[in-house]
Order: C-alpha cells, then sequence, then structure tokens
C-alpha cells in the first residue's frame, strides 16, 4: 500500500514552464542552507522566534527544557508533541524515538523489503541533505534525549493542515501551478532519499500554501535503484544544478551521523540514476520541457485548519 501511495505521490503534476538563472557555485551549492527569517517560525502564539539563522534553531532544539509533552495519535510512529523553553523563547516540537529494524517486512501483495528500518535518525539526515540541496520545505531537525531516550526533535510547523485534509476537504490552492511545482520538487527529493512512505498525512501546507515534507523516517532505504523512475519528468533548475554539483565527500560528511556507509552508497547511486534520467529526459526533449523555475512567491493567506 505504502509503495502505492509513494507511487501516486510522484505522478502528481508536472507543469512546464521557462527555465532561467545560472548554475550555482559548487562551494555554494554544497554549501547552500536557506537563512531562517523571523516570520518562517513561530512560537505558539504565532510571534516570530527570534533567531538569525536555523543553526541558531537546531541549538535551541538540543538545548531547551521541555515544558510539556503530549503523545500524538494518527500514523504509526506514535511521536510526542513538546513546549520547549530557553531563556523566555518557547516553541512546539515534535520528538521521534521509533527505532526499528527488521529484514523482510511484508507490506501486502506478497512485497517484501529488505534491510527495512524506521528509525528517527532519518528526520535530521533528511533536513541536513535539504540544506545541500538549497531547498528550504523540511523543517529542521537534530538529535536529542527525552527522558533518556535517544530520539529526533523537529520544530513544529504551526497553524498548517496536513494534504490529507486539504484533500477530504477539496480545498483548492489558489496558484495551482505553483503547487504543482512545489509537488514535483518534493518528487525529486523522495526518489533521491527512496522515501516508502510519503502519503497525504505528512504533507503539510502553511496558509501561504508553502509545502513542507515531515515524517522521514521510513526514508534512506539501501535500494540502489529508484522506486519509480518513469515518474521523474522535470526538475526544478535550481535543485538540479545542485545535485548535479555534490560533492560526495561532503555528502559524506555531513550525513555520517546519521547514515550507515550502505545506505550512503545507495544514496549517491541513486542521485547518479536521477542526473541520468533527467539528462536522457533534457537530450530527447529540450531543457526547456524538462527543467522549470520556482521562486518562492508568497501566495496570499488562505485559511488553513490546524493539523
Amino acid at each position: 500500500m505504502q509503495a502505492t501511495l509513494a507511487k501516486r505521490v510522484l505522478l502528481v503534476g508536472i507543469l512546464t514552464v521557462q527555465a532561467r538563472a545560472a548554475v550555482p557555485a559548487i562551494v555554494e551549492a554544497q554549501a547552500a542552507a536557506p537563512a531562517a527569517t523571523g516570520m518562517r517560525w513561530t512560537d505558539p502564539e504565532g510571534k516570530p522566534l527570534p533567531f538569525q539563522s536555523e543553526d541558531e534553531l537546531l541549538v535551541f532544539l538540543r538545548t531547551a527544557d521541555v515544558k510539556s509533552e503530549k503523545a500524538l495519535s494518527g500514523g504509526v510512529t506514535f511521536p510526542t508533541k513538546m513546549l520547549l523553553e530557553k531563556e523566555g523563547v518557547r516553541a512546539d516540537a515534535i520528538f521521534r524515538q521509533v527505532n526499528e529494524e527488521k529484514s523482510t517486512p511484508n507490506f501486502g501483495g506478497g512485497r517484501g523489503d529488505l534491510y527495512f528500518r524506521d528509525s528517527y535518525i532519518y528526520e535530521p539526515a533528511a533536513y541536513e541533505l535539504s540544506r545541500l540541496l538549497g531547498l528550504d520545505n523540511v523543517p529542521p531537525a537534530t538529535l536529542r534525549k527525552l527522558h533518556n531516550t535517544k530520539g529526533s526533535v523537529q520544530i513544529w510547523v504551526e497553524h498548517a493542515m496536513t494534504e490529507l485534509k486539504r484533500f477530504h476537504d477539496n480545498i483548492q490552492p489558489p496558484d495551482e501551478k505553483r503547487w504543482k511545482k512545489q509537488l514535483q520538487m518534493m518528487n525529486v527529493f523522495d526518489a533521491l532519499v527512496y522515501n516508502t512512505d510519503r502519503n497525504r498525512g505528512n504533507i503539510l501546507i502553511t496558509p501561504d500554501w508553502k509545502l513542507w515534507m515531515i515524517d522521514h523516517t521510513r526514508a534512506f532505504r539501501r535500494n540502489p535503484d529508484l522506486l519509480d523512475a518513469a515518474a521523474l519528468k522535470q526538475c526544478e533548475r535550481g535543485m538540479y544544478q545542485r545535485l548535479k554539483a555534490l560533492d560526495e565527500a561532503v555528502v559524506r560528511e555531513r550525513l555520517k551521523e546519521f547514515l550507515s556507509s550502505f545506505e550512503m552508497d545507495s544514496l549517491l547511486k541513486r542521485r547518479k540514476l536521477i542526473l541520468a534520467r533527467l539528462d536522457k529526459l533534457i537530450a530527447e526533449e529540450g531543457e526547456e520541457k524538462v527543467l522549470y523555475t520556482y521562486t518562492e512567491e508568497h501566495a496570499p493567506p488562505q485559511p488553513a485548519n490546524p493539523q
């Protein structure tokens, strides 16, 4: 079922637009970490958090005191929502501690998944990889303990609804083309990390209609192939250039705390397969039909129900 869901998301909305922009410098592409703005992250009352960078936010997530905890229902990992506080700054966050490994679990229909692992460790891995790719739609996540239990902590996306809620309530995006561009960027990222658990429940939408990718505990499989190569038909230009510019040594250094050597090798092989697929399409169809440009143009805020 989860493979079907992943493929279903991969097939959502392909859009062709004119390409532009120069190739970013390799060093910039590898070090790219979108600066957090005061308006991006807020406290539970909606006030901007005072951090000047996402690195400052990560320190807060690792070191702030836990003021309250609430077990969340839904999903399969049973995370905990926490209220954190430090030096008068308060923020909600989510703590995940799941860490299960099986050799051949079955997801129905006779499908098994060798080397299956469902782990909190992949949350900060996904976040760090997104930074290397210049993306800013994976909420900052890092490692910490809760009651001496190891896990990951991730900033809570306030005032967001899930894609499941949007779908069930038939809430249409104000700019369908912009929305489809974001979906396609997610598709490429999920192919790269071999995410077997992308579904409508772990896609968040904030009132400005920005798409946020959460819950990557079942990503980073040791499979060196792609979930559905045929579904990859387009890529955002900047993301494509950063994929090409990635230095494997830099990737290994940044992700060595989170991924095994086998997981790292498979990730880098998938990167090559994605680029080979896109380059083939560019040669056959032309660059303008394969690469498109996405800029962060904030849509007018729309009513969004909490997740």
